[in-house]
């Protein structure tokens, strides 16, 4: 009768563990997993991140973007805002996709079309004609966008890093849904992502 017993026992103790075996490999993937998106960069991480989630609500893009401390480094006077001169710096840094000190043709017909800026005329912007805007040239246009007293939500002609973000959601949220999806998030690691 033990004997019959213990054969009853160990025939319940292995179809448990077959029946328990799917779930303990589930467990496993979900910690190899992790562990693999250790060693992905942050931006391979970000975009694997896109692909669960598939829209951005504006708190996850302010969040994103402040992790990337690209406000504070155009924070020139570290007051924690951007006045109009570090507002229009902010935008020829960052349209300056190769870091020249200098915007070329090509990067401004990327730029314009990746931040909705249609009514901008290349030739009215580079006054010298030399196939290039500098600071100076950049200055002189970028103010008629209009954007830093759009964004400027409480009207103290200074830029908060919430103002700045919500005004950069707003421009690629194209569809006016509250959400970027993938093909409106796209250029956020070109600008934004390094």
């Amino acid at each position: 009768m033990n004997r019959i017993k213990r054969s009853i026992l160990s025939t319940c103790r292995g179809y448990i563990c077959l029946c328990l075996l799917p779930a303990l490999v589930a467990c496993g993937g979900g910690e190899i997993e992790e562990a693999q998106d250790e060693a992905l960069s942050d931006d391979e991480v970000m975009g694997r991140e896109m692909v669960v989630a598939d829209t951005w609500d504006e708190g996850m893009f302010f969040e994103k973007f402040a992790a990337s401390n690209k406000y504070g480094s155009w924070d020139l006077n570290d007051d924690e805002f951007l006045d109009e001169e570090e507002f229009t710096s902010s935008f020829y840094q960052t349209w300056d996709l190769d870091g020249d000190g200098r915007i070329s043709k090509s990067e401004w017909d990327t730029v314009v079309a990746n931040y909705g800026v249609e009514e901008a005329d290349w030739t009215a912007w580079d006054t010298d004609g030399d196939g290039y805007l500098e600071m100076a040239e950049f200055e002189a246009d970028f103010a008629q966008i209009g954007w830093h007293s759009a964004w400027d939500l409480d009207k103290d002609s200074m830029i908060t890093e919430r103002e700045w973000t919500a005004g950069v959601y707003q421009l690629w949220d194209t569809d006016g849904d509250n959400q970027l999806d993938r093909t409106e998030y796209i250029h956020y690691n070109k600008y934004y992502g390094q």
